[in-house]
């Protein structure tokens, strides 16, 4: 039988070389050089290309041991890797400081802790793309995380799933700690995670990698990501044969974060969410399937499928009018003017409203009288159900995500709520429960309100960010 390998490259030297190929696709070198196990690493970028030019990084000692011979290594799947080496006695003259030994080590790759988690929760909001976890670990003997060494460490990954009885993994989330706290005579130890969008997004600032030419659209999402150091992604392309273009540079002491909201607020519609199973996902709510078939509506029975509900009158965000404004450049005639479009809001709720709370929103310059008078028709329809907040606490229900629609079933029918924008996931030995918020003015596919107010009127861009034209 013929092998054909479609790249080779010469990737070093030393005696005894190995390879490992780890399950989140990074590569590992090991040889013995001088003696000293040593190791480099590459983890490659999203397609086919990088696997033609593999660039490890610089090569660190693996281990302690020195005078190593008789070298070996394995790459067990779900285990981890596994080492054997011969190493020479250790001499200071006639002492003997390490004895000749045979040695084998073990690097986890991949563990299952399922048997040492006692509780957890996982905190998840339609306004902040940035989810968190905590879990509390049990910790025999400091198995887990000991006083001079730990398994758990920031940084690790720890992939969630739940099932009931026989069923299939159902992902929970990929969370990547931050913090673990453990104490030397307790049993247990505390870590508090977030997804990737916290880790490497929120936590990475763009430095000198802070201007991105202009290319289509989603060529420049797709970079940032890549500057991320962010693989998992599914970003909408751009179509057409002159596809919108965009180049944008950022202040280098802004967070990759906030950066990228900012990137993906330019685009009409589009929204950016990270999924349960580590993907970040950006495209319109319009057009593009993947992000319109995230969420989904469910259907709540009063008596049997809820523990508790709480509801929140609030008219903070309750208008009686809106209002478009927009700007008329001056002619060879007329001067300079402005042009307003007024719409009621006929509120679903009999409230007392104050009769002149109106909210202006100013639209670009130039808008047409028709097309601010139809923006200002279409947020008063919106704002129609506004004003009320519930929140929900119910049995463990692991698919509910932010941007979920919410229907009760009552004794006077079923009446649909609104959209789900924050759910809570606890479980462990004191039982199962998920609780949520539901907004009577969501609307799925849709952004919310406030989201929408803001980005019209200007508030919360960063003048700081500068478009490339």
């Amino acid at each position: 039988m013929e092998l054909i390998f479609e790249y080779n490259a010469n990737l070093g030297s030393g005696v005894n070389p190995a390879a490992i190929h780890l399950p989140d696709n990074s590569i590992y070198l090991f040889a013995v050089d001088e003696g000293r196990l040593k190791a480099q690493k590459w983890t490659p970028g999203p397609g086919d290309v990088p696997w033609a030019t593999p660039v490890f990084g610089d090569a660190i000692i693996a281990t302690r041991d020195k005078s190593l011979s008789l070298y070996r290594m394995k790459n067990v799947p779900r285990v981890g890797m596994f080492g054997a080496w011969h190493q020479d006695a250790v001499m200071d003259g006639e002492t003997v400081i390490t004895p000749e030994r045979q040695r084998f080590a073990i690097l986890d790759a991949l563990n299952d802790i399922t048997n040492y988690l006692d509780s957890g929760e996982i905190r998840m909001d339609l306004d902040n793309i940035v989810a968190s976890a905590s879990f509390t670990f049990k910790n025999p003997n400091q198995h887990l995380s000991g006083e001079t060494s730990s398994r758990m460490t920031p940084g690790n990954k720890i992939e969630l799933f739940f099932t009931a009885g026989d069923s299939a993994d159902y992902p929970m989330g990929v969370f990547y700690c931050d913090r673990i706290d453990m104490t030397a005579a307790g049993e247990t130890i505390t870590v508090d995670c977030r997804n990737i969008s916290g880790k490497l997004l929120k936590d990475q600032t763009f430095d000198s990698n802070n201007s991105y030419p202009i290319l289509p659209y989603s060529d420049t999402v797709e970079a940032l990501l890549d500057n991320a150091m962010i693989t998992n992604y599914d970003v909408q392309p751009s179509v057409g044969e002159t596809p919108w273009s965009l180049g944008i540079e950022f202040p280098p002491d802004m967070d990759m974060l906030t950066g990228f909201l900012e990137m993906i607020g330019i685009s009409l519609n589009w929204v950016s969410r990270e999924t349960l199973d580590g993907q970040i996902i950006a495209g319109s709510t319009a057009t593009y399937q993947p992000i319109i078939d995230l969420n989904s509506k469910y259907t709540f029975n009063r008596g049997s499928d809820l523990f508790s509900r709480g509801v929140t009158r609030d008219d903070n965000d309750v208008y009686s009018r809106v209002c478009y404004q927009s700007k008329q450049s001056a002619t060879e005639t007329t001067p300079e003017t402005s042009i307003r479009a007024y719409a009621n809001v006929l509120h679903a709720f009999e409230w007392a409203y104050a009769p002149n709370k109106t909210l202006y929103l100013t639209a670009p310059d130039d808008t047409v009288l028709t097309e601010l008078q139809d923006l200002a028709d279409a947020l008063a329809s919106r704002m129609a159900y506004s004003g009320i907040i519930e929140q929900f606490s119910g049995p463990f229900r692991p698919h509910i995500i932010p941007g979920d629609e919410a229907e009760i079933v009552a004794d006077d029918g079923t009446h649909l709520l609104g959209l789900i924008t924050t759910v809570n996931h606890s479980f462990g030995a004191g039982g199962f429960t998920t609780s949520f918020t539901v907004d009577s003015a969501g609307v799925i596919g849709k952004p919310q309100l406030r989201d929408l107010i803001e980005k019209v009127s200007g508030k919360g861009q960063n003048s700081s960010i500068k478009r490339l034209y």
